[in-house]
């Protein structure tokens, strides 16, 4: 059970953290390095843009995946330091 209750947390958090990073980009993008013109025209050809919402469907998908990926990566080194700290005790 207390196994359980830590993925669930787990899975809790990196979701709720992907939302809220995506939320906030969204709202502040200066904040936030942009991508270059070349990289969106890469992407536009990529998936096949035709019109403005297939582009905006298109910068959801690259906000959510950075923002999963930027939760990801410090929930990693978070649990790493947490577990190199209980293990010297």
């Amino acid at each position: 059970m207390k196994m359980f209750l830590r993925i669930f947390a787990l899975v809790l958090w990196m979701l709720s953290g992907t939302i809220l990073l995506s939320r906030w980009w969204y709202k502040n993008p200066d904040r936030f390095p942009s991508f270059s013109e070349s990289f969106w025209r890469y992407l536009d050809l990529l998936f096949g843009v035709g019109n403005v919402d297939d582009a905006q469907n298109v910068e959801l998908f690259v906000v959510i995946s950075v923002s999963f990926l930027v939760v990801f990566a410090v929930t990693t080194v978070a649990i790493a330091v947490a577990h190199y700290a209980n293990r010297k005790r």
